[in-house]
């Protein structure tokens, strides 16, 4: 059997071979007859071309169209599967959308209460490893660097990075969550806040002494 392809089909064709002298031919040659045709993606023979053919032709469609639009479709699925599972290129996505997002921004801000909603599915997500860059080098001085990024975010904030808080349910707002979390670091009486490491080492006195 021969096979040709043709607009995603396989075009099935029987050879057979006629030999010199027969109906007065001066030479042999082999006459193709065309038998029937098979998608490409068929993953099995349809009972309509199985019918017409032998066995060792029904084992050479096999080979050549049906075991290979199975498997290719077994990838095609695996590949399907993976993608749905994966986050990373939704994120991608989502990161193109937020840089067009920016460039908007600035003629038109956006409500502080979408920018919290954007915050918190962020933070949710989970990271490999992990997200945030262990300090392996002793800062020169931790409390300038400090000092400076509160400034910084004082400016931001000044500037509108966060707009304007909404009317009601500020307490549930990551900003002010995030405030609350900052005073709690630098001043807070538990015993990893800036506060107590500085009383511990000498440089700020406890109250009452």
């Amino acid at each position: 059997m021969h096979m040709k392809t043709r607009r995603g089909r396989a075009l099935l064709y029987r050879s057979t071979w006629i030999p010199k002298g027969s109906a007065g031919n001066t030479h042999g040659y082999t006459q193709q007859r065309y038998v029937g045709s098979i998608p490409l993606t068929a993953a099995a023979i349809s009972s309509s071309l199985h019918s017409k053919l032998t066995q060792e032709e029904i084992a050479f469609v096999e080979s050549k169209v049906c075991t290979p639009a199975r498997q290719r479709a077994t990838e095609e699925n695996r590949a399907a599967e993976q993608r749905e599972l994966d986050p990373g290129w939704r994120i991608e996505e989502a990161l193109g959308l937020l840089g067009e997002a920016e460039k908007r921004s600035a003629g038109q801000p956006v409500p502080a209460a979408i920018l919290d909603r954007v915050q918190q599915a962020v933070s949710r997500l989970h990271a490999k490893g992990s997200a945030v860059t262990a300090v392996t080098t002793k800062s020169a001085d931790p409390l300038a660097e400090a000092l400076t990024a509160v400034r910084t975010a004082a400016q931001s904030v000044a500037a509108g990075h966060y707009g304007k808080a909404p009317a009601e349910g500020v307490r549930t707002t990551r900003t002010y969550k995030t405030w609350s979390q900052l005073l709690e670091a630098v001043q807070g009486e538990n015993d990893s806040s800036l506060l107590r490491a500085l009383q511990e080492s000498g440089y700020v006195k406890r109250r009452g002494r």
